[in-house]
């Protein structure tokens, strides 16, 4: 049985990728990990715990997911993948679904409200997560699994971090070919792009869940780009 494991949040979790893709991948069976409103953080450390619980897939796909959400461990029944970590993002996403046996909800607001207020500029979700990115591309590297990442819904732009020290690890990410170009390619965008003119014009370029059909175009974007850089 040859697997091919995706893991990122929503974006990954609602795409149901043809028979076609998977057996161009050289894989015969799915499993989709990918979980609704979570971080690069749990993408990371879940597919690490996924790949200790099971065999090695043939291929892992990575959709990153947004830099500023992040995930927190509370004292709550545990998960076979997740343990005790719940994602984060700003507080209004947060409800008492979470079963909090010893932190009340309200506490939990004010804890994530008190760390978002803390956080200057988007140079230190980006620099969290290049590292995260690197990291897990390591891994997977030494594990010898095969694996294609790429961004999915945060637009990249350099601008943004121009005259920003410690940044240099960036350049581990451009020579990777297994990382598709974070400066020029963004899924969530090219969805959009590739949509007919009357259904673009009425898509918002970010944050949106395509469907099937647009997933489509991506999995035809992704056939290619193996074929051209990984081959």
């Amino acid at each position: 049985m040859k697997t091919l494991l995706i893991n990122g949040c929503s974006f990954g979790q609602c795409w149901k990728p043809t028979k076609n893709f998977i057996a161009d991948l050289g894989c015969d069976n799915l499993e989709n990990i990918s979980k609704l409103g979570t971080s690069f953080q749990r993408t990371y450390r879940s597919t690490i715990e996924w790949l200790a619980q099971n065999q090695a897939p043939a291929m892992v796909l990575i959709p990153i997911t947004f830099s500023h959400r992040w995930e927190l461990a509370l004292n709550l029944d545990e998960d076979m993948i997740d343990g005790s970590w719940i994602p984060l993002q700003t507080s209004n996403h947060l409800s008492d679904q979470y079963k909090l046996h010893d932190v009340r909800l309200d506490d939990l607001k004010k804890l994530v409200d008190d760390y978002y207020k803390i956080i200057p500029t988007i140079k230190t979700y980006w620099d969290r997560m290049f590292t995260d990115i690197i990291m897990l591309a390591g891994f997977l590297e030494q594990q010898n699994i095969p694996y294609l990442m790429w961004d999915m819904c945060n637009g990249f732009d350099k601008k943004h971090i121009t005259g920003y020290k410690g940044f240099q690890k960036i350049d581990f990410i451009s020579k990777n070919k297994r990382i598709i170009d974070i400066w020029k390619f963004c899924g969530n965008k090219f969805m959009r792009d590739t949509m007919p003119s009357n259904l673009r014009d009425k898509t918002p370029e970010f944050a949106f869940h395509h469907a099937p059909e647009q997933y489509n175009e991506l999995e035809k974007y992704l056939i290619r780009y193996i074929n051209q850089n990984l081959k």
